[in-house]
């Protein structure tokens, strides 16, 4: 990742301050958060409610690895529909390139057809399963799909 350029200032000013006050025990998430030039932490507000988050995570500090992030999204239901989960993809997408990462990497439960029609609009590919990857409290063991965009 030498020599790519840092996440976007204002993105990272926005998220750092704004949240790291008045959520109890996310604060220091989000200051690491706002304080690094490779991951980066979303949040969509609509109103005074939070409507859904997504961000970026080095797979590891290793040079096999660096090279690697993983992609986290949540969207209230109550909010699907409006584009908002396209938007944070899109922003964290781009975040992730200008971050010098080569590969964007995900896992969805196979039964979430409308994120996985998202990503594969965004160009992700899946490249395997877990049948027993995600343990729900409610509907036991559901199958995970494990994605990857080439940035």
């Amino acid at each position: 990742m030498s020599g790519a350029a840092p996440l976007t200032a204002g993105w990272k000013k926005r998220r750092g301050a704004r949240f790291a006050e008045g959520r109890s025990g996310k604060g220091e998430f989000l200051r690491k958060k706002a304080d690094s030039n490779h991951e980066i932490e979303i949040i969509a507000v609509v109103g005074n409610t939070v409507a859904g988050t997504a961000g970026i995570e080095a797979v590891g500090t290793k040079s096999k690895v660096r090279h690697r992030a993983e992609f986290g999204i949540s969207v209230d239901r109550e909010f699907w529909g409006l584009g908002i989960g396209t938007a944070l993809m899109d922003a964290c997408i781009e975040c992730a390139g200008n971050a010098g990462y080569e590969q964007l990497e995900l896992n969805v439960v196979a039964g979430n057809t409308r994120a996985v029609s998202m990503y594969e609009k965004a160009g992700f590919v899946e490249y395997g399963r877990n049948t027993k990857g995600f343990k729900s409290r409610t509907a036991g063991f559901q199958e995970l799909i494990y994605m990857r965009l080439e940035l």
